[in-house]
C-alpha cells in the first residue's frame, strides 16, 4: 500500500521547485499500524491502576453464631454484642487480607438451621456436621481444632466419680439445642424429658452457677464444655477446688468450619486461610487466650479432608 502511494505521487505530480506552494497528499496510517495502535490502547486502559484506581471491594462472607462459650458468648441480656474466639478468629482473618470481609450473624442454636436454610449466613465456625447437619448443602473443612464435653457435680465429703454412672437418676442441667452424647445425640425436649430429668438453659454461666449454689432439687449434674470450663477455671481459680468434673467424655468432637455448598468460599479456601492462622501462631495466641491447650489444635498438613 505504501509502495503504490509512492508511485501515484510521482507519476502524478511535476517535480516542485523551490519557490512551489503546492502540497503532497497528507499520507494516511497503515491499517496494521492503526491495528497496533488500538490493542495498545485497550492494554493500558485494562492495565490495574491505570483506568481505576479504586481497590477490588471483598467477597462479604456472613458467619453465624450462637451461645458457645468460649467460641461465642452474647454480653448483654439483649443479645447486642458479641464476644469470643470466633469475634476474635473473625477480626484476626479480616486483618491478614482483603479478599474476604467476614460478618458475624447472631443466631441460637435451634435456630441456625432455619437461618442457613434462609441464607442469613454463609459459614459457621467450630461447628461439627453430626450435629443435626445432615441433609443439610454444607460443605466441611479440615478439622482444625479438638474438644469435648464433661460432666460436673459439686464437689462434697464422700462424693466420687461414682456420681455420674447413672445419668437418669440425677437431674440434669443443659443448653437448649445442643446435642449430647448421653442422649445420642437427640435434641428433641419432648423425647428427651421421656428419659431423663433436664432442666434446660441458654446460659453456660448460669448452668455452673446453678452446681455451685447446691441446690440438688433443681440441678446436680451440669454438662459443659472442656474449652469452656477451661476458661472458667481461669477466670475463677478459687471455684475448681469446689466443682467435681468427670473423668469420662460426654463427647469427643472435631470442630471445623461448614461452608454453604456454591457459596461465597470454598471450603478450599476456608482450609487455606485456617492453615495461615495456624502456621503464623495466631492461633496458638487465640488459643492461649482463652485456656485451650496447646494440644487439642491440630497440624492441617498432616490431615485429610
Amino acid at each position: 500500500m505504501t509502495g503504490q502511494y509512492q508511485m501515484h505521487a510521482t507519476t502524478t505530480e511535476p517535480a516542485p521547485t523551490r519557490f512551489s506552494v503546492s502540497r503532497a497528499p497528507a499520507p494516511q496510517t497503515p491499517w496494521v499500524l492503526r491495528i497496533l495502535a488500538g490493542l495498545l490502547a485497550t492494554l493500558l486502559i485494562s492495565a490495574p491502576g491505570f483506568a481505576n484506581d479504586t481497590p477490588r471491594q471483598p467477597i462479604l462472607i456472613k458467619v453465624g453464631g450462637y451461645d458457645f462459650p468460649p467460641f461465642v458468648s452474647h454480653k448483654t441480656q439483649n443479645h447486642l454484642e458479641a464476644e469470643g474466639m470466633t469475634i476474635d478468629l473473625l477480626d484476626i482473618l479480616n486483618r491478614i487480607q482483603s479478599d474476604y470481609f467476614f460478618d458475624y450473624f447472631e443466631t441460637t442454636p435451634r435456630r441456625r438451621y432455619q437461618d442457613f436454610s434462609d441464607h442469613r449466613y454463609d459459614a459457621i465456625f467450630f461447628e461439627n456436621p453430626a450435629w443435626g447437619w445432615q441433609g443439610y448443602p454444607v460443605q466441611p473443612s479440615r478439622i482444625f481444632l479438638h474438644g469435648g464435653e464433661v460432666y460436673i457435680a459439686l464437689q462434697k465429703p464422700g462424693r466420687d466419680q461414682g456420681f455420674f454412672d447413672d445419668l437418669k437418676s440425677r437431674r440434669l442441667v443443659g443448653i437448649s439445642g445442643y446435642h449430647y452424647g448421653f442422649a445420642d445425640f437427640n435434641a428433641n425436649h419432648e423425647e428427651l424429658a421421656k428419659e431423663f430429668n433436664i432442666l434446660w438453659s441458654a446460659d453456660h454461666l448460669r448452668n455452673i452457677k446453678l452446681i455451685l449454689i447446691d441446690r440438688p432439687q433443681v440441678a446436680e449434674v451440669a454438662v459443659v464444655t472442656c474449652a469452656y470450663l477451661s476458661s472458667y477455671f481461669k477466670q475463677h481459680p478459687a471455684d475448681e477446688s469446689k466443682i467435681l468434673v468427670s473423668n469420662k467424655l460426654d463427647q469427643t468432637y472435631e470442630h471445623r468450619v461448614l461452608v454453604r455448598e456454591k457459596g461465597p468460599i470454598s471450603a478450599a479456601e476456608i482450609n487455606r486461610l485456617l492453615n495461615l492462622l495456624l502456621t503464623s501462631g495466631e492461633m496458638a495466641k487465640l488459643a492461649s487466650r482463652y485456656g485451650i491447650d496447646r494440644k487439642n489444635y491440630v497440624n492441617m498438613n498432616q490431615l485429610t479432608p
